[in-house]
């Protein structure tokens, strides 16, 4: 079929006046044929028309976007809203009525309802696409493999600038083949779903062409259809068909049950294969795979060959692979492999105790553990054993037993209940009590997965009996324990069975008859035992053992050392002044203390021997405390504490009142208080006293400001502690007075940009000018000044003392007074030659910085805006999308911005 593509391009704009006269004017615009479309007419089409082009062509306003834009209310993200372009190709549907597109002109300044000066509705023609070139001998416009119809779209059909309308309908129209192929469009309208048929042994390539209609709606004036037919070749996947893998456990094998040749082709290990394959195997050693058409197999040769090369295999998988080639040189349609494995387990090995039954008394190896996992024998096979102590696929269970047991794994001492043990089976004898005598049952159970993971052989277990006799508990070795005599522990006559420490879970340690102590000759003690007398310090060894019927040995060694005591004096309180001579803290303390101590006080205070001597100048007050050496064993550790006594010293100080001194003062300081002449470590608790009786002290404040040029002392006291004496200082206040200076109100031109530095005062070496009559700090020398507002001056000595402040009031001159130069230019010569290139605004911008220019040419429209913020003007228009100006008069307004300076204006000439 021929295309025939006709142009229709029609601009409707409907309107009943003229710009602005009213609001939302609506307009059309129809575009029939987006394709031709060529804005920038470089001769490749775009798809793109300008908005305001077409508005104010119609219109014949000058409608820009310096004074409006354009919105979208749909949002179909194909307007640029600065420039007015519109993308036509981005619009995804053709128009089926005319308010499908509508742009809205808007104008905030206008008074119309949100700005809308007027809409635009645009008409767009339907555009069906256009097809791929066709290609072969089937002419289909694109050419795909079966296995990816999943994700095939039919626009892809379409090249992609312009791409076709969305709002289009698929239709099937046929096929080469049976009509049955086609299965229906997908879960989208633009895919669907078909089938090619396998011929097997076939020469040719299975495919199907199927044929489709895409039509797109329009509107009229447009062509109310349009419709493009394009055709799909879809080529059939090879399929190497389903495989069944199998998992074999070596019993299995050596039953026989593996022993005949085996077809890999038959359905219980491939189905559905596409019969031109070829095999080959991964990992065979035994080459059962003789030639790629050889399926036959043989699973015990395979097994005997792996069982003779490796004995311990663990697991091991044989891949058969199956492969058909494509028929076709697409990309996509890719030869097809199905690998048929067969997975062969080793099974787990017999394993019983070796010696049964393990008999333990409960005191056994005191603190060792006992490995349950050692009492295990596993079966050796031409000399390779075969045990089983992976801890993730084994487990121990107790089967029977009287009470729960503690288990040790990898040095840590973990509980469990009595259900599940861990799996190397460590047992605490050293937890172990009386209330776990009996005999015990467990069960160590390995799962056929930890040969390997997923094994289907079975799992094995063997039992291991235990049998724990009992232990007359003894107690735990009690050795080097150590007391003063004149603890309770040491009174006589003493219980040596107190002393003995015991592990806290067993049953109170045995008294009866099967019980003896021993000294350190070996010789029987009859308990309980009288100390002798100790001098300094005595050590004591015993031994307390226990024997039962069963042969089970407990036994406690019991060493011990009594130390002797030490006497301090009594406390003693005294109260000194830091003028007060120096003393013997010993010559304080009541009693008779020993001389063999020493002394420590505040702030790290310590002597070596029992002599203290307290300086009240240097020393510090607080608690001295005389220490006695405690009695300590060879390690320095203390068993019988040294004794205390304390004396405590209240130290009285003399008041602190640091040095006296001459100090300058401003007299504009108005105020000041004495305190802060004061030393910083100095005593705030005194008082201060007016010697020449100036009449301007008030406590510690002194007015500074009813003091005359010149020097006055005061006198800074304080009352110390008894028996301190009095303490005073003398401060001196030497009062500056700076002349205040001459000064007037001063006139300056607005265009002159006057600062603070053009300001003039007499009377004082340096000045400092101020915004109003309390500020700190002086404004700054380029500070702009204002016209109308008063400013403050004060004169400054070279100590940087100031004078009371001085007003005056500054007037600035408005542009254009008689008074007052007129330094706006009345030419600029764009040209370049570096002379008047731009429009002087000589200093009006640092004396207006809020400024707003406007400038206009002769007919009254503004050509440039400008303030602070953009470059003078230089000849080029700053309004709309910008251009260079011709020669001519233009005109100007300056409006300041500043709240009080009226807008003024002028003219100038532009050359070029």
């Amino acid at each position: 079929m021929k295309k025939i593509t006709y142009l229709v391009l029609v601009i409707l704009i409907c309107y009943t006046s003229k710009i602005n006269a009213q609001c939302n004017e609506q307009e059309t615009v129809v575009i029939c044929d987006m394709t031709t479309i060529d804005n920038n007419n470089d001769g490749i089409p775009d798809g793109i028309i300008n908005l305001y082009e077409q508005y104010n062509s119609v219109t014949g306003g000058a409608v820009s976007a310096a004074t409006s834009t354009w919105f979208d209310p749909d949002f179909n993200f194909a307007l640029d809203p600065a420039t007015g372009d519109l993308f036509l190709w981005d619009l995804d549907d053709s128009s089926v009525a005319i308010t499908d597109y509508q742009f809205q002109l808007i104008d905030t300044s206008s008074a119309c309802a949100d700005g809308i000066i007027a809409t635009v509705n645009l008409v767009l023609g339907p555009f069906e696409g256009n097809p791929l070139p066709p290609q072969g001998v089937n002419d289909a416009n694109i050419t795909i493999c079966e296995s990816i119809l999943s994700t095939f779209d039919l626009f892809q059909v379409f090249e992609s600038q312009p791409s076709p309308h969305k709002n289009g309908i698929w239709e099937f129209v046929g096929n080469l083949g049976d009509p049955s192929n086609f299965l229906g469009f997908g879960p989208t309208p633009s895919s669907f779903n078909a089938t090619i048929p396998y011929v097997p042994f076939g020469n040719l390539i299975e495919f199907d062409v199927f044929e489709f209609t895409y039509t797109v709606p329009g509107i009229t004036p447009c062509s109310p259809t349009s419709v493009s037919n394009i055709k799909v070749e879809v080529i059939r996947d090879v399929f190497s068909g389903n495989a069944t893998n199998y998992f074999i456990c070596e019993d299995d094998i050596l039953a026989g049950l593996w022993d005949n040749d085996i077809n890999l082709t038959d359905d219980q290990y491939l189905s559905g294969e596409d019969v031109e394959g070829l095999w080959s195997a991964n990992n065979d050693p035994t080459g059962q795979i003789s030639n790629p058409l050889d399926a036959i197999v043989n699973i015990r040769e395979i097994y005997d060959f792996l069982k003779a090369s490796n004995p311990m295999f663990a697991c091991e998988t044989f891949t058969f692979n199956y492969t058909v080639e494509a028929r076709s040189s697409l990309t996509n349609c890719s030869d097809k492999t199905t690998g048929i494995s067969f997975s062969f387990f080793e099974t787990i090995r017999f394993f019983e105790q070796e010696d049964p039954p393990l008999e333990i008394c409960t005191d056994d190896f005191r603190p060792y553990s006992i490995s349950l996992y050692d009492q295990l024998l596993f079966t050796t096979e031409n000399g390779i054993l075969y045990e089983y102590p992976n801890s993730i696929y084994t487990e121990w269970t107790l089967v029977s037993g009287p009470s729960d047991l503690n288990i040790q794994e990898n040095g840590e001492i973990i509980l469990y209940d009595h259900q599940i043990l861990t799996t190397e089976g460590l047992i605490d004898i050293a937890g172990i009590t009386n209330d776990d005598v009996g005999t015990y049952v467990f069960s160590y159970s390995v799962s056929s997965d930890s040969t390997c993971l997923g094994s289907p052989c079975a799992n094995r277990s063997a039992e291991v009996t235990l049998i724990i006799h009992p232990t007359y508990y003894a107690g735990e070795d009690t050795i080097d324990l150590e007391f003063c005599e004149t603890d309770p522990i040491g009174a006589s006559p003493l219980d040596l069975f107190t002393l003995l420490t015991t592990n806290g879970i067993e049953d109170p340690i045995y008294q009866g008859d099967a019980g003896r102590w021993l000294d350190n000759t070996g010789a029987v003690v009859v308990n309980p035992i009288t100390l002798p007398d100790i001098d300094g310090s005595q050590t004591f060894n015993y031994v307390y053992s226990t024997l039962t019927e069963e042969g089970c040995l407990d036994r406690a060694n019991l060493s011990f050392t009594v130390f002797e005591a030490y006497d301090p004096g009594e406390d003693g309180v005294v109260e000194v002044c830091d003028t007060d001579e120096i003393f013997n803290l010993f010559d304080n303390l009541g009693g008779t203390p020993s001389t063999t101590g020493t002394w420590t006080g505040p702030n790290g205070y310590a002597t070596t021997g029992h002599e203290a001597i307290f300086d009240p100048a240097l020393s510090e007050g607080g608690v001295y405390t005389y220490s006695l050496p405690d009695n300590t064993n060879t390690e320095n550790i203390v068993l019988c504490p040294g004794s205390e006594s304390i004396v405590t010293v209240t130290l009285f100080q003399s008041p602190i009142l640091g040095e006296g001194g001459l100090y300058t003062v401003c007299q504009t300081e108005l105020q000041i208080d004495l305190f802060d002449y004061l030393d910083a470590t100095a005593d705030t608790s005194g008082d201060f006293f007016d010697i020449g009786v100036t009449g301007a002290l008030t406590g510690s404040v002194l007015e500074v400001s009813q003091l005359s040029e010149g020097i006055y002392d005061f006198r800074y006291q304080i009352q110390g502690n008894p028996p301190c004496d009095l303490s005073s200082i003398i401060i001196s206040i030497s009062v500056i007075e700076v002349e205040a200076p001459i000064t007037e109100n001063q006139t300056f031109c607005a265009t002159d940009g006057a600062s603070v530095s053009h300001l003039i005062a007499n009377n004082g070496q340096d000045f400092n000018w101020y915004d109003n009559a309390t500020d700190t700090d002086p404004l700054d020398a380029d500070t702009i000044l204002v016209d109308g507002a008063d400013y403050f001056v004060t004169a400054t000595d070279g100590n940087g003392c100031e004078s009371f402040r001085v007003a005056m009031t500054v007037t600035l001159l408005p542009y254009g007074n008689p008074d007052c130069e007129d330094c706006i230019s009345d030419g600029v010569s764009a040209n370049g030659d570096g002379q008047n290139d731009q429009f002087d605004l000589c200093s009006l911008p640092a004396t207006f910085p809020n400024f707003e220019i406007d400038i206009f040419n002769r007919y009254g429209t503004i050509v440039y805006k400008g303030n602070q913020n953009t470059p003078l003007f230089d000849g080029e228009s700053n309004v709309g999308i910008g251009k260079t100006l011709p020669s001519g008069v233009y005109f100007y307004v300056f409006d300041p911005k500043d709240g009080m300076t009226d807008p003024f204006q002028g003219d100038f000439y532009l050359s070029r």
